[in-house]
């Protein structure tokens, strides 16, 4: 059973780690005479690691609220509320409407909110895949290959998972290298283990690329993805090229996005393929995701439950839509402009009958909860190359990616393009007009991968702040009390929770809690 001793040092059994049972542990594992653990083989390391990858969409990481809490796609949607192209039309049953009204900053003392949910999900992670990094040993059998798998993946998990707590719980890394950052774990913990201080921003960063660096050249010599629920070495490229745009690091970005791109048998979703619902790994440009199950799914608890709105589900009551704005900026000649009703004029109370309403994102079956989560698209990778490109001032070579993922979505695309100006200068802001190539190419990002990264983290390490109050907004809630134009607005950043400083000596709450 696991137990949380806090949030940073979180003990748990290997039955509750990896959902197996007694026998298997027996089997799979020893005890050395030190008391650690070893995996006797590869094969047993790596059905380890499925129970993380399992837990990247359970829910129950809150002692209540559990059903706006399920893993990585939890994150996704908050985020995205949290900014400025998703709208919440209405409170329903009150999952997200407090993230998307920042209304969750002031409850870091309960174990039931967003400050909580995001720490423990992450730090839970990452204390198991601790465990498996130690038991993985050169007593563990196995070829050379399928051991570099079991680490490589364990590494990048362990990257990821950092880079999302740096983003939760401090601003963005340009800037702010030298201000406080997350506890830093990378041994297995115990109960008598000592909590740890907040590292710097630049320290968790640093152990992120280590890690992912670390990843990166394990899989390439280990065995191939057996399946896309796990991280492999294009997966791995992937997070390095999100993590290289945060940083500002360009090159380094450009160069890990177009090896993620070689994967193989990899290709962009046509404009068909696009329109199914989102709700399958199966799906055209799917790197990464999980595959869920009918008796593995967590139904009201899961992401469909809250963006699907034609179903008797908490979306049904609370709809998920785009901006007017960003709507305004797709053309008719684009694919993408079905994912969301333009303006209903007679709007219903309930269901998909409003304006701006969300069907990109459907449940799979009716009547299933089964429906799939996908992580990470080959789409990303274009615009990263994109974006990466123009701003080393290599824009040719920047419209001929941005154009091969525009081309796939709109008939028009390339007259529309033509009439950017190559610079990588931003120009607008969130009501704005486009005029650069680098306007262009982040638009498309915000439109493209809508409600899949996490707008707000964009627009951390942007700069430029956002803007909910235009003219004829259609944001339910435009924040009209905080300065959101801000860059270095403290809002954006979730309170660490009172949990953790009630289990760590070495935090203070006077001290260490985020402004």
């Amino acid at each position: 059973m696991k137990k949380i001793l806090n949030l940073t040092l979180i003990i748990a059994s290997f039955l509750t780690i990896f959902s197996c049972s007694e026998e298997d542990l027996n089997t799979s594992s020893t005890q050395e005479a030190s008391g650690a653990t070893v995996f006797k083989s590869a094969n047993d390391a790596y059905v380890a690691l499925n129970g993380i990858y399992r837990m990247t969409y359970l829910s129950g990481w809150t002692a209540s609220n559990t059903h706006q809490n399920f893993g990585i796609m939890s994150t996704n949607l908050y985020a995205d509320l949290m900014g400025e192209d998703m709208v919440q039309h209405e409170q329903g049953n009150g999952w997200f409407w407090y993230d998307y009204g920042y209304q969750v900053r002031s409850r870091y003392t309960s174990t039931s909110w967003r400050p909580y949910a995001s720490w423990n999900f992450y730090y839970t992670l990452i204390s198991n895949v601790n465990y498996i990094l130690a038991a993985v040993s050169e007593s563990t059998s196995g070829s050379k290959a399928d051991v570099n798998n079991v680490l490589g993946q364990a590494h990048a998990i362990r990257a990821y998972c950092y880079f999302y707590l740096i983003q939760s719980f401090q601003k963005t890394y340009i800037g702010h290298e030298n201000s406080p950052g997350v506890p830093l774990y990378t041994e297995p913990t115990s109960a008598e283990t000592e909590g740890k201080p907040r590292g710097t921003v630049q320290q968790v960063y640093d152990l992120i690329n280590a890690d992912i660096d670390k990843a990166i050249v394990l899989l390439k010599d280990a065995t191939p993805q057996m399946h896309k629920s796990h991280i492999d070495y294009y997966v791995a490229n992937a997070i390095k090229a999100r993590i290289a745009l945060v940083q500002d690091r360009w090159a380094d970005a450009e160069v890990c996005a177009k090896e993620a791109l070689l994967k193989p048998s990899l290709s962009l979703a046509g404009s068909e393929d696009v329109l199914t619902g989102f709700n399958s790994i199966s799906m055209k440009g799917v790197m990464w995701g999980a595959e869920v199950i009918e008796d593995q799914a967590t139904t009201y608890a899961s992401f469909y439950a809250h963006m699907d709105a034609s179903t008797d589900m908490y979306a049904n009551g609370s709809r998920k839509c785009i901006s007017n704005w960003l709507y305004a900026q797709i053309p008719i000649t684009d694919a993408r402009r079905q994912w969301w009703n333009g303006v209903v004029t007679n709007e219903e109370s309930t269901g998909v009958n409003c304006s701006y309403n969300q069907f990109k994102y459907r449940w799979r079956t009716a009547g299933s909860y089964a429906s799939d989560y996908i992580y990470m698209r080959a789409e990303e990778m274009v615009l990263t190359v994109a974006e990466a490109l123009c701003r080393q001032g290599k824009y040719g070579e920047a419209r001929t990616y941005i154009s091969q993922l525009g081309d796939k979505r709109d008939s028009n695309y390339a007259t529309r393009l033509a009439k950017v100006s190559d610079s990588k200068e931003q120009t607008f802001s969130s009501e704005g007009v486009v005029t650069t190539l680098l306007d262009e190419i982040l638009v498309q990002r915000r439109i493209e991968l809508w409600c899949e990264i996490g707008r707000i983290f964009d627009v951390m390490r942007l700069k430029q702040g956002f803007y909910r109050d235009w003219n004829g907004s259609n944001h339910t809630n435009k924040l009209s009390t905080l300065n959101t134009r801000n860059p270095e607005l403290n809002d954006v950043v979730l309170t660490i929770p009172q949990a953790e400083f009630d289990g760590n000596t070495n935090m203070d709450v006077k001290k260490d809690q985020n402004p």
